[in-house]
């Protein structure tokens, strides 16, 4: 009728696209192209500012590009420090975590079954061969465990302190890094480590859990239970608020588990799991058994399936452990034999070959993964699984055992409370490696070890709450070791680490028979 055809729907949508993206110009920049070309335009356009747009994009694709290597980076580095402030995105849920068929596993269940065996290290009659030399490795034998908490008793320690390598000032600083933690106890019975006394910990390793299981540690330590002991009231308020935070499908431990796979998730879980598991072997209390019984239950289902290791969630087979979560965690299941819960041998065989796969140097030195270089063995992580390896059977003469202990109490390795040399981490598993084993060694580091830790104990100032300092150790001051983590752990973390530390000649029982020295 006179009318030209409408345009089609889309040419409508392009046109209208056009105008959203150039505004009122489109009209005249429309006409300008049908006298010349696009690419003439576009030449014209840079000259007369048009590199804004250019250099827009350039920086957009920078930082898209810097993002998409953020998102997709590796998990591990494979060059980590024994404690890392970084967490894993999976989150498995509240859901029950079925236990997994391994390939090398004996059927899993938990039994109680009181130990008879004596407390002594045994030689596995099995061996295996060391590649570096020929050397017959022995198998894995977990040592006997019936009187591993034998010497907390206050009866014992007044009748031989000297012998056994504590003094009288140690117990001072002991009583008085309890009376502090005490004070820090929470209404309804948690600790925190990133708030509440000066230098507490940064709030991205918020765990009350395991805050709680630190504190518990250190009043087991000296003999304190829910039962008996000065501290028996705090011990049970604490106790009753971490199986009150258990979850009752999975036995996690761990309070913090709408963020699962945070670097503290395993490592509070196993702490909180050696309390529970001390405070039911000290009193054979049943009402803590249950709860004992699943915790332990998710620490094996956290356990790589294949190759062995703890890392901060439930493995997976194409994740891998760190020596630091896997000594805290091979320590909660040895704990768990003391309240008479057996533990399955395959679960240890696997922490053996985990072992296996950190050592260097012919199994004198350990690094904290296994993809860690070679030359990122310390003396602490190397402390940490020679201790291990002396809870899995290896006896006191074996030659790695003999090589380890030379270069972890070398002079440089000594305790110094010094800027950069602080190291109670390391201490604490170094400590507890040499009193198993007795001797020269453990003489002169828990002389130097005991020392240091008393002379800088806070001796003084108020006790406010919020500014409470007195009976605790300052973690800033000096500055520890990056390994040591206090300065981000927090002063709570430090104390704890340092009383334990001090509790060494008395919490556990030598694993071998004694020798003449303390």
């Amino acid at each position: 009728r006179g009318m030209s055809s409408p345009e089609p729907p889309a040419n409508r949508k392009r046109q209208v696209a056009r105008k959203l993206f150039f505004g009122a110009e489109w009209e005249s920049l429309a006409a300008r192209l049908q006298e010349e070309s696009w690419l003439a335009w576009l030449q014209r356009e840079i000259k007369r500012g048009g590199r804004g747009l250019l250099v827009s994009f350039v920086m957009h694709s920078a930082l898209l590009a810097s993002l998409t290597f953020i998102v997709f980076q590796p998990r591990s580095s494979g060059d980590g420090e024994p404690v890392s402030a970084t967490w894993l995105p999976q989150y498995i849920g509240p859901a029950k975590a079925p236990r997994r068929k391994f390939e090398i596993e004996q059927p899993f269940e938990i039994e109680s079954a009181p130990s008879t065996k004596r407390n002594e290290a045994t030689t596995a009659a099995t061996t295996k061969t060391d590649e570096t030399g020929g050397t017959a490795v022995p198998g894995v034998n977990p040592v006997g465990v019936g009187n591993s908490l034998g010497g907390r008793g206050a009866g014992l320690r007044a009748g031989g302190l000297e012998r056994i390598g504590g003094t009288p000032d140690a117990e001072r600083a002991i009583k008085q890094g309890l009376l502090w933690l005490t004070r820090q106890q929470q209404s309804d019975g948690r600790w925190e480590l990133h708030q509440g006394y000066p230098d507490s910990g940064l709030s991205t390793i918020k765990t009350d859990t395991g805050a709680t299981a630190l504190a518990l540690m250190a009043l087991l330590g000296h003999g304190n239970t829910h039962q008996t002991g000065d501290h028996a009231k705090v011990v049970a308020k604490g106790l009753k608020w971490l199986l009150a935070t258990q979850d009752p499908a999975t036995g996690d431990l761990h309070d913090q588990r709408q963020e699962e796979g945070r670097q503290p998730s395993i490592y509070a879980h196993a702490m909180a799991t050696i309390a529970v598991c001390e405070a039911l072997a000290l009193t054979s209390d049943n009402e803590l058994k249950p709860a004992a019984e699943q915790a332990v239950r998710y620490l094996l289902t956290a356990q790589h399936p294949i190759v062995g290791g703890w890392k901060y969630r439930v493995l997976l087979r194409e994740s891998r452990g760190d020596l630091s979560v896997t000594g805290w965690a091979l320590m909660a299941l040895h704990t768990a034999r003391m309240a008479g819960i057996e533990v399955p041998p395959g679960d240890f065989e696997r922490a053996s070959l985990f072992l296996d796969s950190v050592q260097v140097a012919g199994s004198a030195r350990y690094k904290y993964e296994p993809s860690s270089p070679e030359n990122k063995a310390t003396a602490a992580l190397t402390a940490e699984a020679l201790l291990c390896r002396q809870w899995l059977g290896w006896p006191r003469n074996f030659q790695q055992m003999t090589a380890g202990v030379k270069y972890v109490t070398a002079d440089e390795n000594l305790p110094s409370w010094s800027d950069g040399r602080r190291n109670v981490y390391g201490w604490y598993y170094t400590s507890q490696m040499l009193h198993n084993l007795g001797g020269e060694e453990w003489k002169r580091w828990n002389l130097a070890v005991r020392s240091a830790i008393v002379k800088n104990q806070v001796t003084s100032g108020g006790t406010k709450p919020g500014m409470d300092t007195r009976g605790s150790w300052n973690p800033n001051s000096p500055r520890g070791e990056g390994e040591e983590y206090a300065d981000k752990a927090g002063r709570l973390y430090l104390t704890a680490l340092c009383v334990l530390t001090l509790e060494t000649p008395y919490r556990h029982q030598p694993i071998y028979p004694p020798t003449d020295a303390p």
